[in-house]
């Protein structure tokens, strides 16, 4: 029996759907290797997320992708193939599978992706821009003649742009995104309240309680260690605490977002005014986004009902019409 599935290969998260099944795995772009054995990972995804920072002697914990970029090609070809095996029934194959990539890649970085789910045995591969997946898997319609907008807040990477059936008017991917914004949440709370804390644990603060807000007083305890002495501390940190570094981080992407909007003929502009711009992916949760960026762009702001999935789901439908799949797929 064969089926067809659609994968997107974030920096923090893969996702893949399954033709008349849904969105059927989403997990942590991460794999567990021991000893070198890339032919049998010690784990993937969420199981070997749970290892960072506990390994043993032999094992080593390998994120593969950063942004467009692989970096490290084996580790990706095993992680892809464990997933899809993971989804697969038995004596089940895969006939096609569209690969999701983000705006504005090059023919090269296409190439490579394309090479590591050959080497995972996934051929017949068709490319499909993420941002035009995303609006699709929202639910809105894209013709000829539209303008719709859309942010997705990426992990290792944001998207802006503007599209239409035919493809972007105005776009740009930039290699900065929600792994970015950790990063300035672990560097502040060391620099102002002599705390330090993992990635992970930044993640789950971001999660918790990043707000826009700057009377927000949600609170969560975090357990981490004194920057200056090294002793283990737990702190109640509030929203109003990392206020700073999150604004910080959504007003350079709303900048970003202005040059684009700035380049957008009259016609679009008038489009884009009725569609109003998306905002998608994990990053799109920060709680009080929607009004801030509808302040700084002045344009109207539709949240996502699941940011995090918009894409697949979006896949899903091209993967399900052929003749839009054939009107979208990229040229290479």
């Amino acid at each position: 029996m064969r089926t067809e599935i659609a994968i997107e290969i974030g920096t923090s998260f893969t996702k893949i759907y399954k033709s008349k099944c849904d969105v059927v795995l989403c997990e942590p772009t991460v794999i567990a290797i021991k000893n070198d054995n890339y032919k049998k990972p010690y784990a993937v995804g969420s199981d070997a997320l749970k290892l960072v920072g506990k390994t043993a002697d032999g094992i080593k914990i390998i994120k593969p992708v950063n942004a467009v970029e692989i970096l490290d090609f084996n580790a990706l070809t095993a992680l892809i193939s464990a997933f899809v095996n993971k989804i697969l029934k038995p004596f089940e194959s895969v006939k096609r599978i569209l690969l999701s990539v983000q705006c504005g890649s090059d023919g090269e970085v296409i190439r490579h992706f394309e090479n590591a789910l050959q080497s995972a045995r996934l051929y017949n591969i068709c490319t499909v821009e993420t941002p035009v997946l995303s609006v699709l898997g929202v639910g809105n319609v894209l013709t000829q003649t539209s303008a719709n907008g859309i942010i997705d807040f990426g992990g290792g990477q944001t998207t802006i742009c503007v599209l239409n059936l035919n493809g972007v008017i105005s776009g740009v991917s930039v290699d900065f995104g929600g792994n970015d914004l950790n990063k300035s949440i672990i560097k502040h709370l060391e620099e102002e309240v002599n705390i330090t804390i993992t990635d992970t644990q930044a993640e789950a603060l971001k999660k918790s309680v990043a707000s826009l807000m700057q009377d927000d007083d949600t609170k969560t305890v975090v357990s981490g260690k004194e920057t200056t002495s090294g002793k283990a501390r737990t702190m109640l940190i509030s929203a109003s605490m990392i206020v700073k570094p999150v604004m910080e981080f959504v007003n350079k992407i709303a900048e970003i977002a202005v040059m684009v909007l700035n380049k957008l003929p009259d016609e679009s502009i008038i489009e884009l005014n009725h569609n109003g711009i998306i905002l998608t992916g994990g990053g799109s949760n920060l709680y009080g986004l929607q009004d801030y960026m509808f302040n700084k762009l002045g344009y109207k702001i539709i949240m996502a009902s699941e940011p995090d999935l918009s894409s697949i789901i979006g896949a899903g439908k091209v993967l399900a019409n052929k003749d839009l799949l054939l009107k979208l797929k990229l040229k290479q």
